[in-house]
C-alpha cells in the first residue's frame, strides 16, 4: 500500500509538472513568434523606407519645372499579323523646364499630338507590352520625337498616366 501511495504521488507530481510546463512552452512559443514578427517587420520596414527615400531623391521635380497634361490619344497600332486590329489609348503628361515651355506646349499641342501619334502608329501591341523595359523605352522615344519636332529640348520627361492596349 505504501508503494501504491508513492506511485500515485509520483504520478500526481509528474502530472502537475506537465500541466505547468506545457502552458509555459506554449506561451514562450507564441511570444517568440509575435516578437520575431514584430522585430522582422520593423527592420524590413526601415529598409523599404530607406529605399523609397533614395528613389524619391532621384525623381525630384524642382519648383520651376512644370508638368503639362496632354489629352488622351486613341491610336491604331501597327499590324502584328494576327488579322485583328489593335488599339492603344494613352494619356501622357510632359515635364518641362519652366512655365514658358509649358505655355509653348499648350499653344502648340498639334506638334505634340502629331509626334506621339507618329511613334505609336509604328508600334505593335507586343512592342508595348512584352518586356519590362518597353514602357521606359517608349517614353524615351516619345520624348526624343517631341523634342525633335520642336527643334529644341523642350520636354525633359514623359509620364504615362494611363495606358490601355486592346
Amino acid at each position: 500500500m505504501a508503494k501504491e501511495n508513492e506511485e500515485t504521488e509520483g504520478r500526481k507530481k509528474s502530472g502537475v509538472k506537465w500541466i505547468i510546463i506545457l502552458p509555459l512552452i506554449l506561451i514562450i512559443a507564441v511570444g517568440g513568434g509575435i516578437g520575431g514578427t514584430l522585430l522582422t517587420s520593423k527592420f524590413l520596414a526601415n529598409e523599404k523606407t530607406e529605399a523609397a527615400k533614395k528613389s524619391s531623391d532621384t525623381a525630384k521635380i524642382s519648383s520651376k519645372q512644370v508638368i503639362v497634361p496632354v489629352k488622351k490619344f486613341l491610336v491604331n497600332l501597327a499590324d502584328d499579323g494576327s488579322g485583328s486590329d489593335k488599339y492603344a489609348r494613352v494619356s501622357l503628361s510632359l515635364l518641362v523646364a519652366n512655365s514658358d515651355n509649358s505655355k509653348s506646349i499648350k499653344k502648340n499641342t498639334a506638334v505634340v499630338r502629331d509626334s506621339v501619334i507618329n511613334v505609336l502608329r509604328q508600334k505593335k501591341a507586343s512592342d508595348i507590352l512584352n518586356s519590362a523595359d518597353s514602357i521606359p523605352n517608349l517614353k524615351n522615344e516619345l520624348k526624343n520625337n517631341i523634342n525633335r519636332s520642336y527643334g529644341q529640348q523642350i520636354v525633359q520627361e514623359v509620364f504615362v498616366t494611363d495606358l490601355v492596349v486592346q
